[in-house]
């Protein structure tokens, strides 16, 4: 990895909006070819990558990695990752990595909070509100290239278990905050069900690249035997529906019009002013959101 990545991946700046040199550096790499926005994790979003250029022939993929401060493990997997990604689908079609971040966003809609959002809403935790993050993360960079699409690796079950910022509400909100930046959320694998079949469709020289990156906050919201429960005393739909809608997509929102319009943003004082106006932004919501949680 380059000297200059392992800076900003060690010393985590704010950097969600890029300078025009490297702007113009990123669109000159591809050409004149139509880009999509890919997310860089897991084997997910690899894997969502792989379906997306397969189904598009002539289109090229930005691969971006957004930085969190609760990650662990080797970033060499990164840039492993996106070399894997070149071999397997053609460097003109791959660019290269693109690395963004906020620790004052994350801190903002994740930690800043914790006490009024339990109050409030009767839960918490951080994985919902990093997924918002992350997805938001990419948006600056879309609009400042004139990309349309992001994909992403984002599923609603992993072999019989649910991940609470991966039910379908949520990513229905995640799709919902892009659209309201003129922007596609593409999940290519959101039905997908079974990690073989993610196997599958990646090989097995995946394995050869390393591991990906781990989150210590991982699991936080399953109970001593693994398992998510929705319902009374546990995670219910509707309380999340209203962090969402009161909070997190509110505060996102305005934060990334900030952005846009050039502004500084003081991200913890939008997260005050909206938890002291209480907005409320609603989506049409498919009937399958509220049984596919039970």
């Amino acid at each position: 990895m380059e000297e200059g990545a392992k800076k900003i991946l060690r010393d985590k700046p704010e950097r969600l909006c890029l300078d025009h040199s490297e702007l113009e550096t990123i669109l000159d790499s591809f050409s004149g070819k139509k880009i999509a926005i890919a997310e860089l994790a897991g084997r997910d979003s690899i894997a969502a990558a792989i379906k997306f250029l397969e189904e598009k022939d002539g289109e090229a993929l930005l691969p971006v990695y957004t930085f969190t401060g609760t990650e662990y493990g080797s970033f060499d997997y990164l840039e492993s990752a996106v070399e894997w990604l070149k071999e397997r689908l053609g460097s003109g079609r791959v660019g290269d990595l693109v690395l963004l971040g906020s620790p004052n966003f994350w801190h903002a809609l994740n930690g800043r909070w914790v006490k009024e959002l339990i109050r409030r809403y009767g839960f918490y935790t951080p994985c919902i509100g990093c997924h918002v993050y992350l997805h938001a993360s990419r948006i600056p960079l879309a609009k400042a290239l004139g990309v349309k699409t992001v994909i992403s690796g984002e599923r609603e079950y992993h072999d019989g278990k649910q991940k609470i910022n991966q039910i379908s509400l949520t990513i229905s909100a995640y799709r919902f905050l892009l659209s309201r930046f003129d922007l596609d959320l593409l999940t290519p694998l959101v039905k997908i069900k079974s990690t073989a079949q993610i196997d599958e469709m990646i090989g097995t020289k995946w394995n050869t690249i390393g591991h990906q990156l781990q989150c210590v906050l991982s699991a936080n919201y399953r109970d001593a035997l693994g398992n998510l429960h929705f319902g009374p005393n546990h995670f219910d739909l509707n309380h999340i529906l209203g962090y969402l809608s009161e909070f997190a997509l509110p505060v996102t929102s305005r934060i990334i019009e900030g952005l846009l319009r050039g502004e500084g943003v003081d991200y913890p004082r939008v997260a005050q002013e909206v938890l002291e106006e209480r907005p409320r932004l609603i989506w049409e919501l498919a009937e399958e959101i509220w049984p596919s949680c039970s």
